[in-house]
């Protein structure tokens, strides 16, 4: 009886379950890609592919997962307007960026670039993943506001603040400078975080206008383990300058411990990973429109900026395709399709780069798949 109540429930309020997954690189391929994270021989062919790609741009590969759960109440709050909300997600992001000469001397070496001087810096790889459990108040055209509870039971972050690499022509000296710091949670964290709709809807106007912020908020991690590193290395000849450098050295156990300082029991407040839409939208015709979107934030390192038509098809059948440009990787295509099941319920699929399902040549690919329940 408990689950037929449960469902009876859930079919009487307006509800939306949105799950969905995608990766994006600007320079790394799907085969790449999975080598990396799966194993695998990765070829040299492989390689000058990536570097072709990358040019002289900052390296970028990222991922976002998750599943969210959106619901409003049927009754009105205290003789008011205003409805009560509340969502339910949890999700995880991952971001990383590289320079050229990072890429090289990763999967080439230096050997082909003997005198030069390679950059490291702004290099990174950060990771987080949190559930976000809110409740809060919806308004007028279905804006609302909520205030929600964080858990966040997994960071890690990697930084190359500043860094650079030379071998003289002759190899006979070396210089390498590094000053980074990397910090691993010890365990689970726990903030709060704030989502918020804004929607323009007027039938005197000939658009509409829409604002969501989603996960503004913090957490406090009780123990974060966090270390550091500022230190320049010089070589000449069989020579070496500086703290602690020299062949019998090098051999010793525990050699570079000095170099780094290394804190276990560090509590610190992080920032979640927030990102902020703004999507315009205007009508083409009785069953069509034009739309724009702007996303900002969740660590992508560009602006993602989406373009597209939509076509209403019959009454019960909605579709558009669409242009992806910026994010973690450069101009591609995506399509969606909803389709209103008789009674009240919807089905949207949405795949961003539909070629990247076919193909490992591709750099990403994605798909968002939503229940809604009206």
């Amino acid at each position: 009886m408990a689950p037929m109540w449960v469902a009876a429930q859930l079919d009487s309020i307006p509800w939306t379950l949105t799950v969905w997954g995608q990766q994006r690189s600007n320079s790394l391929d799907r085969d790449m890609g999975q080598k990396l994270f799966r194993g695998g021989h990765i070829t040299p062919e492989m390689v000058a592919s990536s570097s072709a790609a990358q040019g002289q741009d900052m390296g970028a590969l990222g991922f976002t997962t998750g599943v969210d759960w959106r619901w409003t109440s049927l009754k009105a709050w205290k003789n008011s307007n205003a409805r009560i909300c509340g969502s339910i997600q949890g999700k995880w992001v991952g971001d990383s960026r590289w320079t050229p000469e990072l890429l090289d001397l990763v999967f080439s070496g230096n050997a082909g670039h003997l005198g030069r001087w390679d950059v490291l810096d702004g290099s990174r790889v950060r990771t987080a993943a949190w559930m976000n459990a809110a409740i809060g108040l919806e308004g007028q055209n279905q804006n609302r506001i909520e205030i929600g509870l964080v858990y966040l039971p997994a960071y890690t972050g990697v930084h190359i603040r500043n860094g650079y690499f030379h071998v003289d022509e002759d190899i006979d000296s070396l210089q390498a400078y590094m000053r980074a710091d990397a910090e691993v949670s010890q365990r689970a964290a726990w903030g709060s975080a704030i989502n918020a709709e804004w929607h323009f809807l007027r039938e005197e106007a000939p658009f509409a206008f829409h604002l969501r912020i989603q996960n503004l908020g913090w957490a406090v991690v009780p123990k974060m383990t966090q270390w550091k590193v500022d230190t320049l290395i010089e070589t000449t000849g069989l020579t070496f300058q500086g703290p602690e450098w020299s062949l019998e050295a090098v051999q010793q156990e525990g050699w570079g411990a000095g170099f780094a300082s290394v804190d276990s029991n560090k509590t610190v407040v992080r920032m979640l990973p927030a990102r902020l839409d703004a999507s315009f939208e205007y009508p083409l015709g009785p069953r069509s429109g034009w739309d724009v979107q702007v996303q900002l934030g969740e660590w992508m390192p560009l602006p993602r900026a989406i373009t597209g038509y939509r076509r209403a098809i019959g009454k019960q059948w909605q579709a558009g395709i669409q242009m992806i440009a910026g994010g973690w990787g450069r101009l591609r295509p995506a399509a969606w399709a909803r389709w209103r099941v008789p009674g009240e319920h919807a089905i949207v699929i949405y795949l961003e780069d539909p070629f990247g399902w076919g193909t490992h040549s591709a750099f990403g690919r994605g798909i968002t798949l939503q229940f809604q329940n009206m």
